[in-house]
């Protein structure tokens, strides 16, 4: 049986063909499971980059796509309590079978799982049917959606959780200041901070959509970047202390600069910054703390502050079905950040709207 799919084969190439339809059969040891794809997201930390210029994570002649929800058509003979008909999303991966996780049956440690992982080297979820190599009763593996919460809905369910895991490692006393680009990480972490009671949250941005959509979510704070100084704006509000936390989601050349610029410095803790966006070319930076009082302070060794990758926030427990529970209670729901949806035939205009569209915050795929 065939079924479309929309195919990587480089920067900027994505074509539309007919493949064979997967088989549950196809799976981990009789694991697996086939979905019809509802809603799959194009997200800009992984597939856009891919887009834009070859990726080492990633192969060719495969669909991409992972921010994905969808219907379960086919089960294999050894999956338990999922059947036909059930609303899932899921992050798939096949382990390798071989390891010592693996032979002691320890499969979700899977030492070289990375190499399977859905959208990189196997078939994703840019297609009308994906295979679901392997599943086990474990919520950071499939979870099953309630009936509020729509395909759209879990198609965020990738992308928010992120923002929950951010959001957690904050006080509800510090002041954060997100460096935003009009995309669901940073307007996702906005009402994620609000909903935790988080005292002061300031947004940046350079288009009016993520300025207008911050305000809409609860930021205390929206500052425009092409007609305000983010840096003073900060220092005024923090009477010159700087930020508790700041994430950098717009990954300009000068945002990792503002950052630096406006992170609480001090021994023997100071800010933390988290880099939350790719950044498509090399960039110089001058890692000294240009401030009134603190010109000997630098990132290297003096100040105490912390530079981070988001990722570490997620941990090792069920952030993804903590993240569809906070879609399910309203706080980021595609009602709310969707902007744009196409069908699978116009992928490409998809991809294009994510990188030029001023209006994008969030762009899915139904196909």
């Amino acid at each position: 049986m065939k079924m479309k799919a929309a195919i990587y084969y480089g920067p900027g190439e994505i074509k539309l063909e007919e493949i064979e339809r997967p088989k549950a059969s196809d799976g981990f040891q009789g694991m697996g499971i086939v979905v019809k794809i509802r809603a799959c997201g194009i997200c800009d930390m992984q597939d856009i980059p891919r887009y834009r210029k070859i990726s080492h994570e990633c192969g060719t002649g495969i669909a991409l796509g992972h921010e994905w929800s969808g219907e379960v058509v086919e089960i294999g003979p050894k999956v338990i309590d999922v059947k036909v008909g059930d609303r899932v999303w899921g992050r798939s991966f096949v382990p390798c079978g071989k390891c010592d996780e693996c032979l002691a049956k320890n499969y979700i440690k899977c030492k070289n799982f990375i190499m399977g992982m859905t959208g990189r080297y196997l078939n994703g979820a840019f297609a009308e049917y994906m295979l679901f190599p392997f599943v086990v009763d474990n919520p950071s593996i499939l979870v099953k959606l309630p009936p509020d919460v729509s395909y759209r809905d879990g198609a965020l369910i990738e992308p928010v959780r992120l923002c929950i895991g951010v959001a957690s490692k904050v006080k509800a006393t510090d002041v954060v200041v997100i460096l935003g680009e009009h995309r669901i990480m940073g307007l996702g972490t906005v009402a994620r901070l609000k909903s935790l009671g988080v005292a002061k949250v300031i947004y940046t941005d350079t288009f009016k959509v993520g300025l207008d959509k911050a305000r809409e979510l609860g930021a205390d704070i929206v500052v425009d970047e092409l007609n305000e100084d983010a840096v003073k704006v900060v220092m005024k509000e923090t009477s010159g202390a700087g930020a508790d936390v700041v994430m950098d989601i717009a990954g300009r050349p000068n945002s990792l600069q503002e950052a630096i610029d406006i992170i609480k410095p001090g021994r023997p803790k100071g800010g933390t910054i988290y880099l939350e966006a790719p950044w498509d070319e090399p960039f110089m930076f001058n890692p000294s703390l240009q401030r009134l009082g603190m010109s000997n302070s630098c990132i290297t060794g003096k100040s105490g502050i912390s530079i981070r990758s988001p990722w570490g926030t997620l941990g090792n427990g069920p952030m993804h079905a903590r993240s569809m529970e906070y879609i399910q209670s309203g706080g980021v729901t595609a009602d709310k950040v969707v902007t744009h949806v196409f069908p699978l035939d116009r992928i490409k205009e998809g991809f294009e709207t994510v990188m030029h569209s001023p209006d994008a915050i969030k762009v899915l795929i139904e196909p």
